[in-house]
């Protein structure tokens, strides 16, 4: 019995080893923060993982971050598509045998992607907080998915538009300008030297040379910004001389070229709006479909739909017949009024034929063409069949009052 009991406490033992990680691992699957105090005695490291979601619609401009909420910025992050790898980073990095990248900086805020498993370590010595941050839509991925259909769809009509060529001519202007200046720049720099240390130190060396190259950049602009507001400001005046001498274009072909172009940058921006890619892609799909499909092909479906299902006719009211056909009426006499006024009419032949030659020349100057004793005389009719109407509707109420009566006195005889 003693034997088969030690026996079972080793077991117990060699599995508990076994299982023991030398890591934690955190699934965080929703909005969460986790908050975590670096204690001494602590040996296991803690890594924050999202396990990803499935594809749908309802992710179409959904975000997902990793928050690293801390005081300063004295960490080091470790990023990987599982636990096992993050962990290998961290202790590669810690015996100091991982060789860093200097582009590669720890930043609070990471984005991942949200349909696959992304996992996240953090190396520091303070108190820190990790969260996880689920923005169901993106309003930023939202406007560069209606700028891209807008540019698609829009496409013809910005190609001969001024006012977007001179915007387009100045961005360009302003662009090409800095790129002189670092064409400049980099012909100041020793290429010999260059060369001989990135052949001597390896690929990392250049890196670090640009690198330091673009911090400085930096710190350039930010030092001088009222000279680079200037700079910027003469190279978009210039740009918009130089557009304005040459003119928005007129050749076809050369509306043709914008037009391509920007139906181009329209579907890369809409396509790369969204992290669910395939659906991204049917929406170009269908925006370049509807953007050249043949109008003709349309007027089809369109008469086909119509016979196929006419619509169902709407019958005027009372008020709606008698105001079109004073208004109908009003709009004939003028087009008549207009036209005995022109020299397509020959007046003279036709007052010869008229029996009242000095009504229709009253007519003609804009006159009515009723005359006083006609308006009387409607009027008066009007009148009495509005009367005439009341007692008609009673008479037919009695009526079936008495039938009604009749019916009840035969029933109750």
């Amino acid at each position: 019995m003693n034997v088969i009991s030690r026996v079972i406490i080793i077991t117990l033992f060699i599995v508990t080893k076994t299982n023991c990680l030398p890591y934690d691992v955190h699934w965080l699957g929703g909005p969460t923060t986790i908050e975590r105090d670096i204690s001494p005695t602590k040996q296991t490291v803690d890594i924050y993982c999202y396990s990803g979601s499935a594809k749908n619609l309802l992710t179409l401009w959904q975000t997902v971050k990793f928050n690293v909420k801390l005081k300063n910025d004295e960490f080091i992050q470790y990023l990987g598509d599982n636990p096992e790898q993050v962990y290998n980073d961290y202790t590669e990095d810690s015996y100091g045998w991982a060789v860093g990248n200097p582009f590669q900086k720890s930043s609070k805020s990471v984005s991942l992607n949200i349909f696959t498993p992304t996992c996240m370590a953090i190396n520091t010595k303070h108190k820190h907080a990790i969260e996880l941050q689920i923005q169901r839509v993106d309003i930023w991925r939202v406007f560069l998915m209606v700028a891209g259909i807008t540019l698609i769809c829009a496409s013809r009509l910005l190609s001969g538009n001024p006012v977007f060529f001179y915007l387009c001519g100045i961005t360009v202007g302003i662009s090409a300008s800095f790129m002189v200046i670092l064409y400049y720049i980099s012909k100041l720099l020793p290429k010999k030297t260059l060369t001989y240390g990135i052949l001597i130190g390896g690929w990392t060396v250049g890196v670090y040379i640009f690198h330091q190259l673009w911090e400085n950049l930096r710190s350039i602009v930010a030092g001088y910004q009222a000279y680079m507001f200037w700079y910027t400001f003469m190279a978009g005046f210039i740009s918009f001389v130089i557009c304005y001498r040459i003119g928005p274009p007129k050749n076809q072909r050369s509306k043709n070229l914008v037009m391509w172009t920007l139906q181009i940058v329209g579907s890369f921006v809409t396509f790369f709006s969204s992290q669910y890619q395939e659906a991204s892609a049917a929406i170009v799909i269908t925006a370049l479909v509807v953007k050249y499909f043949p109008q003709r092909w349309l007027h089809l479906i369109q008469g086909y739909w119509r016979r196929k299902f006419p619509p169902k006719p709407r019958l005027l009211t009372s008020e709606e017949y008698y105001e079109e056909g004073a208004r109908e009426t009003k709009h004939a006499l003028d087009e008549l009024r207009k036209y005995c006024s022109s020299p397509d009419c020959a007046q003279w032949r036709v007052m010869l034929k008229l029996h009242d030659a000095k009504r229709f020349a009253s007519f003609v100057e804009g006159n009515s063409h009723l005359s006083d004793d006609e308006v009387i005389d409607y009027e008066s009719y009007a009148f009495s069949m509005e009367r005439t109407k009341p007692i008609a509707n009673s008479t037919r109420n009695n009526l079936e009052i008495s039938d009604d009566d009749s019916s009840v006195d035969d029933e109750d005889l």
